[in-house]
């Protein structure tokens, strides 16, 4: 069995290397508390600055499968404008992707309780391969000696249009399409940072005084590979505790919780693999942590009423 799991993760490390898999958005299941992490039009849209990491550990039981770590923090800047950061850092295999992304909104009021935004992010990633992690038959392959670290820059872009209760968005990501000159296995290729798609929409329901049910969606589309969809459910608890489920289609379902209190949140997601590969691993760990700065000081923001959206079950008004 580890000799497989071996095999496995020498795949995956072809398919990330020949097609550019890790060199796409990263996946995660908490961008239901997060939905600053799919589109930068979020940035500056809630009455606080919420600072988070996220981190992933997929396929556990795999050596060397994929982890990745997300850390983010985005605010109100005035004048409607709002900002962020994006620091990332994805690793499968040899193969690993970090950089960062900066972030720009601006927030037009629809409504007494609406809002459209619009928001620019521009990225700037480093793919390498680690040469001590390539296993080769042939000593001195030219392959591995040629094999060097790429730096490309790109601009991603969103719309969200939310309210008391709903919200719906779309984004796109990689829009330039640059190209990174990084070796596979055995030819020098050209990958491409193909565009990737993204379209999220939900409802908040009441289901009493204390209860909140949240059905969402969320798809996902990049050029050569299998179109995605997320169903999601998830369920509040006095605006505090929230229990959850997810499916994505063909590949994992999904079941969350976490809490939602003060000045702190927490979130943990466990994958259930769903595809050819679940007999060779134990699922998928994803932990949330946040923090929410400027909290209160709603004097500064024009959005003083608690929107219920996609990753917002903030008890702030």
């Amino acid at each position: 069995m580890k000799m497989k799991k071996k095999f496995i993760l020498i795949g995956i490390s072809v398919l990330s290397c020949v097609l550019g898999y890790t060199q796409q958005t990263a996946l995660n299941s908490q961008y239901l508390y997060n939905d600053f992490a799919i589109n930068p039009a979020v940035a500056g849209s809630k009455n606080y600055s919420p600072l988070s990491l996220n981190v992933r550990r997929q396929w556990l039981g795999i050596d060397e499968a994929p982890v990745t770590q997300n850390l983010m923090l985005h605010g109100f800047l005035g004048q409607n404008t709002g900002g962020g950061f994006h620091f990332f850092n994805d690793a499968s295999g040899p193969t690993r992707r970090t950089g960062v992304s900066t972030s720009f909104a601006y927030h037009v009021k629809t409504g007494k309780m609406s809002k459209l935004s619009f928001g620019l992010s521009g990225a700037i990633t480093q793919f390498s391969i680690d040469r001590d992690k390539l296993i080769t038959q042939i000593p001195g392959d030219v392959a591995v000696l040629n094999s060097s670290n790429q730096v490309i820059a790109d601009v991603n872009f969103g719309i969200l249009w939310k309210g008391d209760r709903h919200f719906i968005g779309v984004s796109g990501y990689n829009l330039i399409e640059n190209k990174a000159n990084i070796n596979a296995l055995t030819t020098p290729v050209v990958n491409t940072l193909d565009r990737v798609f993204y379209g999220h929409a939900g409802y908040n329901f009441k289901a009493g005084a204390l209860i909140d049910i949240q059905p969402s969606a969320i798809f996902r589309y990049m050029l050569n590979t299998p179109f995605q969809f997320d169903g999601n459910l998830k369920v509040t608890l006095k605006d505090c505790y929230w229990i959850g489920t997810s499916y994505r289609h063909n590949d994992a379902i999904a079941v969350m919780g976490g809490i939602d209190i003060g000045n702190f949140m927490f979130g943990y997601t466990y994958d259930i693999g769903i595809s050819d590969i679940k007999t060779y691993n134990d699922g998928t760990h994803e932990v949330f942590l946040g923090i929410k700065l400027n909290r209160g000081d709603s004097a500064k923001s024009p959005w003083k009423k608690r929107n219920r959206i996609y990753s917002g079950f903030s008890t702030d008004s």
